[in-house]
């Protein structure tokens, strides 16, 4: 049960790594601007960001999502995930009255997006811990 638990856990987060990507890769003009939005960096790591982050989550999520590479998905997804979580909480913590740019267009309150998130980090963890510890561990 815990194996089909772990299973599902890493479908789970890789769909929606899977998803975010290829919604962002779609648009990556749309992406910048969110980007450029938080007013986090300098203008010009905005574009360079915009063309390979999304294709990073696809490439990641779609990994854990079919059990491959597990480990250097996980070390790629998981410290991703913690950087998003400080993004979206400093942003919020300024009070800036911004979309999110996760999901492509629109998107949802900065206050949803890291709660969201934090329940990403943890799934993350969680999949992390099952999967990365030692095997004397197990």
């Amino acid at each position: 049960m815990k194996r089909l638990a772990l299973r599902l856990a890493e479908i789970v987060a890789g769909g929606v790594f899977l998803y975010a990507g290829a919604l962002k890769a779609l648009d990556p003009a749309q992406f910048a601007h969110d980007i450029a939005l938080y007013r986090l960096m300098p203008a010009a790591l905005v574009a360079p960001l915009a063309l390979t982050l999304p294709w990073l989550e696809i490439l990641a999520g779609g990994a854990i999502a079919l059990g491959l590479w597990r480990r250097g998905a996980l070390l790629l997804l998981l410290p991703l995930s913690l950087a998003f979580l400080a993004i979206v909480g400093i942003t919020w913590a300024r009070g800036l009255d911004i979309a999110c740019g996760c999901f492509g267009t629109g998107g949802s309150s900065l206050a949803l997006t890291f709660f969201r998130d934090l329940g990403l980090v943890v799934l993350l963890g969680w999949i992390a811990w099952r999967q990365l510890r030692p095997a004397a561990l197990r």
